[in-house]
């Protein structure tokens, strides 16, 4: 650009506005950083392969090995349901109602070939024999024969499991996860979820029984605090309104499930849960006022969540 045949108040506001927009830029390239989401959840693979039929001979004759051998390890006090009856439950409510009936109702699909092989697979839940793996394996390879019927099939699960915000924590999915997840000899991590939200649960509960603040009403208390306000505005995760309002957002889930086992989604629990708990942990971690009250309790009553999330290997505290 030649700078010569500009007047110079003309020249001065070109710099002026392209100092202005550089600084605009930085500012907008530091919030992105200091409020992003580390725990975005774009699908949950592993959950459409739950829903997905075995796919080929090998897998099959290793699922049934499998269930032959790890169902005694799963049935070890003998009160635990079997794996049969969490399938035939995993089936009625998530399979027949929102996969069998919307390929009938919205695609005027014949399914008589998948619930036959779902028939099959519930039988080799029972009895995990090798004329029951034939059986299946036989099943399977006329479904596939079906193109259409199985690319329907997959487009439905893709519609229905593959988006972490429209899947619910339900009992029904938990339990049964559980039990496939143990059976296949997953890491501890995925099978044991459905207990350690049973243990997070009851953590909450005692907490509030107890007569402490929750975290929502500690939170509030921080934050009307005279004597660390200039301090808590200082912080470089709190000037951010994303920030606080993802904060807000967790703290609310939290009392959520404390109400409600049941009662949120993957993605509630494994994304923006997480999310609101780093950004406070880390404002926390910048306040450093170890002897007020609140901060100390509400330090105390984040471990045990902070404890949660590290056994499922998320991290919570990248501050």
């Amino acid at each position: 650009m030649n700078l010569r045949k500009y007047p110079s108040h003309t020249l001065a506001l070109l710099l002026f506005c392209g100092s202005t927009c550089n600084n605009q830029y930085i500012s907008q390239e530091e919030e992105g950083y200091y409020t992003q989401n580390d725990f975005q959840l774009n699908r949950i693979e592993s959950f459409e392969k739950t829903i997905s039929i075995l796919e080929s001979p090998d897998v099959i004759s290793d699922f049934r090995k499998k269930l032959e051998n790890r169902t005694k390890k799963w049935c070890i006090t003998d009160t635990e349901e079997k794996p049969d009856e969490l399938w035939n439950n995993f089936f009625k409510e998530e399979i027949e109602e929102k996969i069998i009936k919307k390929l009938q109702q919205d695609h005027s699909i014949d399914t008589n070939l998948l619930e036959s092989y779902y028939d099959c697979l519930g039988k080799l839940f029972k009895a995990p024999t090798k004329e029951n793996e034939k059986e299946l394996t036989a099943s399977m390879k006329k479904l596939q024969a079906n193109p259409t019927l199985m690319q329907a099939f997959k487009t439905c699960i893709a519609e229905k499991y593959g988006n972490p915000e429209t899947i619910k924590l339900t009992k029904t999915i938990l339990a049964y996860q559980e039990c496939l997840y143990f059976i296949q000899n997953k890491p501890e991590s995925n099978y044991m979820l459905h207990n350690k939200l049973n243990r997070l649960q009851r953590y909450l509960v005692k907490w509030k029984k107890d007569g402490h603040k929750t975290g929502q009403q500690l939170w509030q208390s921080i934050q009307e605090e005279k004597q660390i306000n200039k301090v808590l505005h200082s912080a470089k995760l709190y000037k951010y309104e994303k920030n606080k309002n993802a904060i807000a957002t967790s703290l609310r889930l939290l009392d959520q499930l404390a109400n409600d086992l049941y009662s949120l989604s993957y993605e509630d629990l494994l994304s923006t849960l997480p999310h609101g708990i780093s950004k406070l942990n880390g404002i926390l971690w910048e306040l450093e006022f170890k002897k007020i009250d609140d901060i100390k309790l509400l330090t105390s009553y984040l471990k045990p969540i902070g404890d949660f999330y590290s056994s499922m290997n998320i991290n919570i505290y990248q501050y």
